[in-house]
């Protein structure tokens, strides 16, 4: 691209004057315009934290199988951005609407790096202390909720499988542009799909007697089902992060 093409490119995307402080300028606008901007359906989640007799556990959520989507399973509180919310306002509110707690008990202490969801949709992750909670939750989202020591977790890595993508190539692709064309050796591409099998729930701090269950609570709900999937990736970059500082934390 000749100087004249690129200066009246630059002048239309508003990058000034043709020189490294305007491509500066003009790239500092894009990463902030696109920070203020979530591809639809994108979401955001609260890893939820209780201390209780001097250690951290981890919460988490059983969705209620009256739900559409993944009924069942086991989550984090959370749900998708809506216009004008923030990634983390949205983790806070879905976790006082699902948990039945006020927004003044959640202390939001750090954030996960970014996660690509289902259908590669980005997902937002917050860590938050939760203070003075005794095991509400709304039962028309979530079946019941369970707690697991954060040192099990550290210490106990998922079962990873890989499962490899299919390639299907619309009818119009252009093979002609391609070196090789249709004999192309394309590079397979893999998601890992991540499973704890046994999690360590009988020792949930939320094992209340039965005369003060919600009626809800006391049919037999069976086993917790299986930490899967992105709850699952989620709490192994948790891990993850937290035994890079843990040397170093007393």
């Amino acid at each position: 691209m000749d100087k004249q093409v690129f200066t009246a490119a630059g002048a239309d995307m508003g990058a000034g004057t043709v020189s490294g402080e305007g491509l500066r300028a003009w790239i500092k606008e894009a990463h902030e315009r696109k920070n203020r901007s979530y591809p639809k359906g994108s979401s955001a989640v609260l890893i939820p934290f209780l201390i209780r007799d001097g250690a951290y556990h981890v919460l988490y959520e059983v969705r209620s199988a009256k739900l559409r989507s993944q009924p069942g399973e086991i989550c984090f509180p959370g749900g998708r951005i809506e216009a004008g919310e923030s990634p983390v306002e949205t983790a806070v509110r879905e976790a006082t609407e699902e948990l039945c707690i006020d927004r003044s008990r959640i202390e939001i202490v750090g954030a996960l790096d970014d996660t690509i969801g289902p259908g590669a949709i980005p997902l937002f992750t917050y860590i938050a202390i939760l203070h003075d909670y005794e095991g509400t939750w709304s039962h028309a989202e979530v079946d019941r909720v369970f707690t697991v020591p954060l040192e099990w977790i550290l210490t106990h890595d998922p079962d990873i499988y890989r499962i490899r993508l299919a390639r299907q190539m619309p009818e119009d692709f252009p093979y002609e542009y391609v070196p090789g064309g249709r004999d192309y050796r394309w590079r397979d591409q893999y998601y890992s799909v991540p499973f704890y099998p046994q999690l360590p729930t009988e020792r949930s701090l939320f094992k209340m007697p039965e005369e003060k269950k919600h009626p809800a609570e006391m049919r037999d709900s069976g086993p917790v089902p299986t930490l899967w999937g992105v709850t699952a990736r989620v709490s192994y970059a948790l891990s993850v992060l937290l035994r890079e500082g843990r040397e170093n934390f007393s």
